[in-house]
């Protein structure tokens, strides 16, 4: 798997999980300020996913391995919004 696909994989998963369990949380529970914050945070994630596995505009990812640092912090800021997503629909 090339690391543009990597990178982009992250947010994209993380954002269609918390996503749709924002949404269920909004048709069970009503909406709230952490289901709906949830929810768009999760559209957004999956936006940025796109992005970078689409390459729109300046989603752009290096090629080379210069950008290993920029590539590293977003797989963890993804993994730190899975794991906030998992705590918020778990709480």
């Amino acid at each position: 798997m090339s690391s543009r696909k990597a990178v982009g994989a992250a947010p994209l998963v993380t954002g269609i999980v918390l996503a749709f369990q924002s949404f269920r949380t909004i048709v069970q529970s009503g909406l709230s300020l952490s289901s709906a914050s949830g929810l768009v945070g999760g559209c957004a994630a999956v936006f940025v996913g796109l992005g970078i596995l689409l390459e729109w505009g300046s989603f752009g990812t290096e090629t080379t391995d210069g950008g290993r640092g920029a590539q590293v912090a977003l797989v963890g800021i993804a993994l730190l919004g899975f794991v906030a997503g998992v705590g918020v629909a778990l709480a």
